[in-house]
């Protein structure tokens, strides 16, 4: 038998280990004692939410796996993790899972504990602080656009000051260090 000098390497990971130290086992009934966790055992990570998200190819996270580090208690990487940011919101993995998890449901419920937690990405801060100080997100027109077209300056009947107050006392208002 001939021998080969050639070194063989050690096989490659493909998944990286779980530290089982950190997994939070409450994490899983947390999810699941929400309105839309219900079903969130049923999932048997057959894929189909994935297939269907338009940007799960963006993602390092799939939502498949989302659910899955859920049940598994990975409370830190979930909430932690951008892509339950980035959720377009467009349902299409909720309407087609077969056991009726539902997937974006349970993304939200992920934004809003990662938002008691201080996890929001400086985004979304910005965002909620563009909410807040002008009651809108975006400008309909630029002041000069409005003015070429013989409009008044300001759009009549618009005003955005009791929507600013109630965010600022909202959970938008503590994203951006109100109270």
């Amino acid at each position: 038998m001939a021998e080969t000098k050639d070194k063989i390497d050690p096989p490659v990971t493909l998944v990286e280990p779980i530290d089982m130290s950190r997994l939070d086992s409450s994490f899983r009934k947390e999810i699941q004692s929400m309105p839309d966790g219900n079903e969130l055992n049923a999932c048997f990570a057959c894929s189909t939410c994935t297939a269907a998200c338009p940007i799960a190819n963006q993602w390092t996270y799939k939502p498949h796996q989302l659910i899955r580090m859920i049940l598994l208690g990975m409370r830190e990487e979930v909430l932690s993790s951008k892509e339950i940011w980035e959720c377009l919101t467009c349902f299409q993995c909720q309407e087609r899972c077969p056991q009726n998890v539902r997937v974006t449901d349970i993304l939200f419920d992920c934004k809003n504990l990662a938002a008691e937690e201080g996890k929001v990405p400086d985004s979304i801060k910005g965002l909620a602080k563009e909410l807040i100080e002008k009651g809108q997100l975006y400008v309909i027109t630029a002041d000069w656009e409005r003015e070429d077209l013989d409009l008044e300056p300001e759009v009549p009947g618009m005003s955005t000051d009791e929507f600013r107050e109630i965010l600022k006392a909202t959970r938008t208002g503590k994203i951006v260090g109100g109270e």
